[in-house]
């Protein structure tokens, strides 16, 4: 989106679009946060994987519209 067309939204269009990345950026971080763990460890733990494939399955959900 340029930035002409992010001027002439609407502000409650303005809101969800900052909803959504708020919501994209703490499942990123989320994300990073067990990566970071499982490379520390150097291995991945049932639960790590467990975590990656929830958090995976969120974004994806996201992504097509659906409500987790």
């Amino acid at each position: 989106m340029t930035e002409k067309e992010l001027r002439h939204l609407k502000r409650a269009e303005l809101l969800e679009i900052l909803f959504y990345l708020q919501k994209e950026n703490e499942t990123l971080k989320t994300e990073l946060k067990t990566l970071k763990q499982g490379s520390t460890e150097n291995v991945f733990t049932p639960e790590i994987l467990e975590q990656l494939k929830s958090t995976i399955r969120e974004t994806i959900q996201e992504i097509n519209g659906d409500k987790p």
